[in-house]
């Protein structure tokens, strides 16, 4: 995202705790969170998961400035981001949560899909910024409706993700060619990193990312009263596709595990 506001001659300085992540990107660098905060009058957070803002914002609270946004884009669960907007308004500080979908090369692109939620006036200011990194952009109601969504969109997502891997299962264990298994069933995901003429590829995603996104999608449902019955049978597979593919594994390693698992594979013949 840095990259793409840089690029749109956008004005912006960095915080990790990975220094040399940050450096790497060529990048001014803060000295620290709260003083990058203290100087900024938008600030941009990503972080793992809405606890990890949580504790950067009380940890910060005292540094930031009256009239401050801060622009939430990690993969969030709404109630949290409810109490960060609660606890930022004491400093008089606006706060909208972004869910966002498209990966590293959406965002170099500003191709992201952005899904956002906060008051009129939040949404408005934010809105020329998001407007740089995304190609669309929906407004999702108050505080806790931009995560809400983007949870919504990982539970679709995801589960027919894992579904589509059965029934290329399925049809190859029946001996049918996942190529066409493929193309009747219209999997364009699978078809792109799995069974295209350069083979499997990796996506640039990890899978514990994969299995953090149904942990998250199903604390949002617990949080809401709602059965997710398929929801949580993706939590438990996905945790156990992390477990033996490795926490270091990307997505597309999930596939090796399923193969091995009814023993079959998807490899062309002529790869």
């Amino acid at each position: 995202m840095w990259r793409r506001l840089h690029e749109c001659n956008i004005d912006a300085e960095v915080f990790d705790l990975r220094r040399d992540v940050a450096e790497r990107l060529g990048a001014r660098v803060a000295e620290s969170a709260n003083a990058l905060i203290a100087r900024s009058d938008c600030v941009l957070l990503s972080l793992p998961t809405s606890r990890h803002v949580q504790g950067a914002v009380d940890d910060a609270i005292d540094h930031f400035r009256a009239g401050t946004l801060v622009i939430d884009t990690t993969t969030g669960v709404p109630s949290i981001s409810r109490e960060t907007a609660r606890t930022l308004a004491t400093r008089n500080v606006s706060y909208v949560d972004c869910g966002v979908s498209g990966g590293p090369h959406g965002a170099a692109a500003g191709a992201l899909k952005i899904m956002v939620g906060g008051s009129d006036d939040a949404y408005a200011t934010a809105q020329p910024i998001l407007e740089h990194l995304g190609s669309r952009i929906w407004r999702c109601g108050d505080v806790g409706g931009g995560h809400a969504m983007k949870a919504v969109l990982n539970l679709s997502n995801q589960n027919k993700m894992l579904v589509e891997l059965e029934a290329l299962t399925l049809g190859a264990k029946n001996g049918l060619d996942p190529q066409v298994i493929a193309d009747v069933l219209d999997l364009v995901v699978w078809k792109d990193w799995l069974l295209g003429a350069d083979g499997r590829r990796p996506f640039g995603f990890p899978l514990a990312l994969f299995a953090k996104d149904f942990d998250v999608a199903n604390t949002v449902a617990t949080d809401a009263g709602v059965v997710l019955p398929l929801g949580a049978t993706g939590q438990q597979l996905a945790r156990q596709l992390r477990i033996e593919a490795g926490d270091d594994a990307d997505l597309i390693d999930a596939v090796a595990v399923i193969e091995r698992w009814s023993s079959v594979d998807f490899r062309r013949d002529d790869a």
